[in-house]
């Protein structure tokens, strides 16, 4: 499932948490995102981080892209 990012015509709802983590969501593998439960989700979000260089400029930003399969 991608996520969308609303426009907003406001700087305060561009930092909304919904706004901030649609980027990293969006970078997760088919196989994080469709797990069958919150605890194969977390052991899969874990094994594809421990892969991945993480970098923060205001965000976090992950290297990996939904082509990328673990």
């Amino acid at each position: 499932m991608i996520l969308q990012k609303n426009r907003t015509g406001y700087d305060l709802r561009k930092f909304f948490f919904t706004n901030r983590v649609v980027n990293m969501w969006n970078s997760l593998p088919d196989s994080v995102v469709h797990a069958e439960s919150t605890d194969v989700f977390k052991k899969r979000l874990d094994k594809f981080w421990s892969n991945q260089e993480m970098i923060y400029h205001g965000e976090i930003q992950g290297t990996g892209s939904r082509s990328v399969i673990n």
